[in-house]
């Protein structure tokens, strides 16, 4: 490969050229006469040509400075025009940006998030691809998503895990139902037919161990894929919808669901945002963990 050109030796060969003369051109750029000279000599070496004509203290363009004068001249408009452009994309940053996320963290998380974002990054496009914790860990190690925004998994070895807040799973139940005057044991929780999101889930799992380590099968379910249907079927007392209660502040004030803590123990959650471990973060990235964190502090005064 041909050696490369020295941006600071072909800006000392533009400014010489203009001004034929080694002194103000020292003056110009800050350097010695030595040191204008010794760049002026080492590029027509690498160019293997004579570029000037010295007459004491005077310069002059040979043939071949004329020549290269014309690409040296582009050479720094493009170096210029680079600078230029980088700097206005560190102003107004363009990117894509892909995120996984469960539908709770898209429906309750994820909306004043992407308003607060896109205050600071315009230009950048976000790709949301809903699935359950399993599933967004999945396409995070796939590289198919930046990052995602999910319960903290079992498996961490190959993530680097950003906390965002704690939650609380409960029984949200109708006012009119049975459980609103005596609270729950677990075995009763056998009888009634639960309200998930899907037994894919990481809740679900969760929600399972927790009444298997009670010696409880849980064994009626319905799956919805969707929070507000959850509490819907709730609220018509269909059955008993198992989900944080910050997931149904509105409802609970307005007097159409109530919260019941889980029997004998508290089942909490940990919120994440996940990376791939040893990955660089962009800016656009740190900032929107930075938001998610914001978000959690928020959802948690409301717990």
């Amino acid at each position: 490969m041909d050696d490369i050109l020295d941006s600071r030796q072909v800006r000392a060969f533009v400014v010489l050229a203009g001004c034929g003369s080694f002194s103000r051109t020292g003056r110009e750029l800050h350097l010695t006469q030595s040191a204008v000279s010794h760049a002026i000599k080492a590029l027509e070496t690498n160019l293997g040509c004579q570029l000037f004509h010295r007459q004491g203290k005077a310069v002059h363009l040979t043939h071949h400075g004329r020549e290269f004068l014309t690409h040296a001249e582009n050479i720094l408009r493009t170096m210029s025009a680079a600078r230029t452009s980088l700097g206005a994309l560190d102003r107004t940053p363009r990117g894509r940006l892909r995120i996984g996320c469960t539908a709770a963290a898209s429906q309750f998380i994820l909306p004043a998030v992407f308003r607060e974002f896109k205050e600071s990054f315009p230009l950048y496009d976000i790709k949301v691809v809903p699935g359950e914790t399993p599933e967004t860990i999945e396409r995070l190690v796939k590289n198919e998503i930046d990052l995602s925004v999910s319960l903290r998994p079992s498996d961490t070895s190959r993530l680097e895990c950003h906390p965002i807040f704690e939650d609380e799973l409960q029984f949200l139940v109708s006012p009119l139902h049975p459980w609103t005057q005596t609270k729950p044991k677990a075995k009763d929780a056998a009888a009634q037919t639960l309200i998930v999101s899907s037994r894919n889930s990481l809740s679900f799992a969760m929600v399972n161990e927790f009444f298997l380590k009670q010696g409880v099968r849980l064994t009626s379910f319905i799956e919805l894929g969707s929070t507000e249907a959850m509490k819907e079927l709730a609220k018509l007392g269909i059955g008993v919808a198992v989900a944080a209660g910050w997931t149904a502040q509105a409802e609970i004030a307005a007097g159409q669901l109530v919260a019941i803590p889980l029997p004998r123990a508290k089942l909490r959650r940990r919120w994440v945002a996940n990376t791939l471990k040893g990955r660089p973060l962009s800016l656009a990235e740190r900032t929107f963990l930075g938001l998610c964190k914001e978000a959690g502090r928020r959802v948690q005064v409301v717990e």
